[in-house]
């Protein structure tokens, strides 16, 4: 054995110097190959795969789930587009019809707590009584479905009597203004003082008085009146009349001929009004801004209205459009997440703070104070008597401080007392509402009509109405069966698809790193435990260089080393031995041999000791 590791560097040496190579001492060392390590690596090299491919597929899953949120709104988008377009064969179209969902009218009377002495001109004490609620049903009739798109129809409204959601029985008597007499009072105030004197006397011969005490259903639906009755019976073709009431032409009619979008041409146009009573504008008002129809009648708009801050409503009662204002999301009381438009307080502004309304001045130089709106022209004559009717919120709300205080007994509430309509911003549908609108008579002293007595001139609050819908428990769950879970459950399948896909990636990244840290430093120990005492005191991290490659023998080539699948190096005699250019009898060629300079250190102190690196 001595002989024959001296012969082998002897036979290196002879082929150095044919090879015209320095003949010097060198440092041979034999990298052999374990059969036993190579199963370990192959588990290694499997774990390393298999976290690739974790990684991949967490990449991949991410993507999946951003991809689908375009893809599953834009498919929800065209589901609601087909289920809520005004047609025959709509989902929708029998709710549109026939309107299912309750609606109820509250009217909260006014009574006049000392009517003598608001006679003598004394400020009126007002109480409010209430809600005398009604059932309102509406169904759409005589529908025409146009080539352009559009719809025509008519609304019945009737109303019922709801005893149960009532404070008091329609038989209630109210102390309050009498229509009859303010209206006389202000249509012909113009007329002689003779005339008036004999009209005023007429008037008090059938009990006729500014002031009058009648059940609730007479003032609300009507009642003969005893001057319209007299004046029927002497000239019938002039005075048709003889029933007199705020809504006496509201029950078991329409309240005008619609024309709105169905949104087949254009989604975005759904339910908005194109014409009203066969005109695209009305003409009511002194300029073309004001008569403008804008918006929908309240019930149905466009869909995927997620961050619009108005919503304009067109009013047939009050013949105008209101712009409704974003106020904050609600819920309904099935958890169906709405936005809430409000009344904007610059719609009731006289026209020197908004000279926008200087057009619903009946004339333009009569404009009324703020939050008061003159609706005598909206109002339909009764036997050519123009009613003096004001509209305005309920308790004057939005309104000059001086008419708020022309009257006690008056709290406005924002909260209470503002118009609002909840939309869904998916379908557009408006699932909860309620219209808050107040009624004033405007009365003042007429000389020589002894019936006004002393009384102020001032706006008289009638009563205020809210006519409220709630979406009930069954459309509601329609509702979210049809369009929220699954609108939920995909919602749950992209967050999910995006969260396993990061959470793959973000695992699979820190096994990785984990993984080559610790192989890293366990290498590093082992290396050092190895070694003698001599050995480690003089090992340098050197380059060891041959005639074409460079080789570090350090950490680095160590890792290489068991990375390709290598088990061991030995250092014999100070020969780098290389398995893949030695043969089996370790034979090699010039370059298998990696010579060290004399600047170099040696990197084994015990050249003729065998020694083995484990490198696993």
């Amino acid at each position: 054995m001595q002989s024959e590791e001296n012969n082998e560097p002897g036979s290196m040496e002879s082929k150095e110097k044919s090879s015209g190579l320095p003949a010097i001492d060198p440092i041979n060392v034999i990298v052999m190959v374990k059969n036993d390590d190579v199963p370990e690596s192959t588990k290694n090299r499997k774990c390393f795969i298999l976290l690739i491919v974790l990684v991949i597929a967490g990449a991949l899953l991410a993507i999946i789930g951003g991809i689908m949120f375009p893809v599953v709104d834009k498919y929800i988008k065209e589901e609601v587009k087909q289920r809520v377009v005004i047609s025959k064969s709509s989902e929708t179209y029998d709710i549109w019809q026939d309107v299912p969902v309750p609606v109820y009218m509250q009217f909260y009377i006014f009574d006049i707590g000392n009517p003598e002495e608001v006679k003598k001109g004394k400020t009126p004490f007002l109480k409010q009584v209430g809600p005398f609620t009604y059932r309102e049903h509406r169904t759409k009739y005589d529908i025409v479905w146009n080539a352009n798109g559009t719809v025509t129809y008519k609304q019945n409204r009737t109303f019922n009597f709801e005893r149960e959601m009532s404070a008091f029985g329609e038989e209630m008597e109210i102390t309050t203004i009498n229509p009859l007499v303010a209206t006389i009072a202000q249509n012909l105030q113009w007329l002689s003082g003779a005339l008036k004197i004999g009209l005023s006397l007429a008037l008090s011969t059938m009990n006729e008085d500014i002031i009058m005490t009648r059940p609730v259903h007479e003032l609300l639906w009507g009642y003969d009146d005893p001057a319209l009755s007299f004046l029927h019976r002497i000239n019938p073709d002039a005075f048709t009349t003889v029933n007199i009431g705020y809504f006496i032409r509201k029950n078991y009619t329409d309240d005008g001929v619609y024309t709105v979008h169905t949104g087949e041409t254009d989604i975005q146009k759904l339910g908005i009004i194109t014409n009203f009573n066969g005109a695209d504008q009305l003409d009511i008002w002194t300029t073309p801004w004001a008569n403008m129809l804008n918006g929908t009648d309240g019930t149905l708009g466009p869909p995927f209205r997620f961050d619009a801050e108005f919503s304009p409503v067109f009013v047939s009662d009050i013949c105008r459009s209101i712009k409704g204002v974003y106020k904050k999301d609600v819920e309904t009381p099935q958890g169906i997440k709405l936005r809430r438009f409000g009344g904007d307080h610059r719609d009731m502004l006289n026209a020197t703070e908004n000279p926008d309304n200087i057009g619903f001045c009946t004339p333009q130089t009569n404009c009324l104070p703020s939050g008061l709106l003159n609706s005598t022209l909206c109002q339909e004559p009764v036997d050519g008597f123009q009613l003096p009717v004001i509209f305005s919120f309920p308790h004057f709300l939005y309104g000059d401080p001086a008419v708020q205080k022309s009257v006690e007994g008056l709290r406005p509430i924002e909260e209470e007392h503002q118009t609002v309509l909840d939309q869904e911003p998916w379908t557009g549908l408006v699932l909860q509402v309620a219209k808050r609108l107040q009624i004033n008579m405007y009365v003042k002293k007429v000389p020589d009509i002894g019936q006004t007595h002393d009384i102020q001139s001032l706006y008289f609050p009638i009563f205020w109405l809210n006519e409220s819908s709630v979406v009930d428990d069954h459309w509601a769950n329609k509702l979210k069966n049809d369009l929220f879970k699954p609108m939920h459950y995909a919602t749950i399948a992209k967050i999910s698809l995006i969260v396993v896909g990061g959470l793959l990636v973000l695992v699979g990244s820190f096994v990785l790193l984990m993984r080559r840290f610790f192989t890293a430093k366990t290498k590093s120990n082992q290396r050092g435990s190895n070694l003698s005492p001599s050995s480690r005191d003089v090992a340098y991290d050197k380059p060891v260089e041959d005639d074409e490659r460079v080789s570090m023998i350090s950490n680095s080539t160590l890792e290489e080393e068991r990375m390709n699948g290598r088990g061991s190096i030995e250092t014999y005699d100070g020969h780098w031995y290389d398995p893949e250019t030695y043969d089996a009898d370790g034979n090699d060629s010039i370059s298998a041999a990696i010579q060290n300079t004399s600047e170099k250190q040696p990197l084994l102190q015990n050249t003729h000791e065998k020694r083995t690196l484990n490198l696993m």
